[in-house]
């Protein structure tokens, strides 16, 4: 599937670029909305978020949500923010290019308990259409191993291999035919549209 976005002027904010099933993808292009997602880890609270995890489960999970926004306002990372109803809930941001490696992903609820079905394969699809589009030849990632959820075993549902266990990491990478098998794939389970590209500011239209 193509992705077809305007030429983008980062002096306008964040760009509503597709919807898929309950979720609007925004890509983050402004230094404005950047300050938006700086404010993430302050406003979004896993432990009044999601039940019954262990104290160090709901540290991990915060860090990776810091981990994510310290890695979104770095120059030269791509960053989409996933949003179900008017509130944010996933970011993914990764370095694009022919090798192309994912710094961090992480998606959270909006209601108390309540997981947002698809919001990381959804980012996932996002990152593998950009992907595709550059005809790059290998994604690269970090698995934590001491988070709440067994990180590992999704990204090996979406075609990532292990080839390189650390402390509490595991280094994993897909190259392009799989990543292709994947979108095939994830397109007969998300409901994607691509839509004209929306600049907004995201200070005034989503709420935390």
């Amino acid at each position: 599937m193509k992705i077809n976005i305007q030429q983008q002027n980062t002096n306008f904010g964040a760009y509503h670029i597709a919807n898929c099933n309950d979720l609007r993808i925004y890509k983050i292009v402004d230094k404005q909305d950047l300050n938006y997602i700086r404010e993430l880890p302050k406003k979004i609270k896993m432990k009044e978020l999601m039940p019954n995890l262990s104290e160090q489960e709901y540290s991990r999970w915060q860090e990776m949500l810091e981990y994510a926004v310290d890695n979104a306002i770095q120059a030269g990372n791509t960053t989409y923010l996933g949003v179900n109803g008017n509130k944010p809930c996933g970011i993914i941001t990764f370095f694009k290019d022919k090798i192309t490696e994912l710094d961090c992903i992480c998606t959270w609820p909006v209601e108390y308990g309540k997981k947002v079905k698809l919001a990381g394969q959804t980012l996932f699809y996002q990152m593998f259409s950009d992907f595709l589009k550059i005809n790059g030849k290998k994604i690269k990632l970090e698995a934590i191993t001491n988070g709440p959820y067994d990180t590992v075993r999704k990204y090996e549902n979406l075609g990532f291999k292990q080839f390189e266990t650390l402390p509490t990491k595991v280094k994993m990478e897909v190259t392009a035919p799989k990543v292709k098998n994947t979108v095939n794939k994830l397109s007969q389970k998300l409901d994607y549209e691509v839509v004209e590209a929306e600049k907004i500011n995201l200070f005034k239209e989503l709420k935390y």
